[in-house]
C-alpha cells in the first residue's frame, strides 16, 4: 500500500513540475512578444556604443604612453 501511495505522489510531483515549466514557457513567450522590440533596441544600441568604443580604442597610439593620448589636455589625471 505504501508503494502505491509513493508512486502516486511521484507522478503528481512530475505533473506539477511539467505544469510549472509550461507556465514559465508561456510567460517567457508572452514577454518576448510584448517587449521584443524594446529588447532588440536595447541590444542594438549597446552594440553601436560598443562599436564606437572599439573604434576609439583602435585609434589610440600607446607608443608614447598614456598621457600623450589625452584629447582634453587635462593634467588632473596622474
Amino acid at each position: 500500500m505504501k508503494k502505491l501511495i509513493l508512486r502516486a505522489r511521484k507522478g503528481a510531483t512530475f505533473i506539477e513540475y511539467a505544469l510549472l515549466a509550461g507556465l514559465v514557457a508561456i510567460v517567457v513567450a508572452t514577454a518576448a512578444v510584448i517587449f521584443g522590440d524594446d529588447i532588440k533596441g536595447l541590444f542594438t544600441s549597446t552594440a553601436e556604443q560598443t562599436k564606437k568604443v572599439d573604434d576609439n580604442v583602435k585609434k589610440v597610439d600607446l607608443s608614447k604612453g598614456f598621457q600623450d593620448n589625452n584629447n582634453n589636455n587635462n593634467n588632473s589625471n596622474p
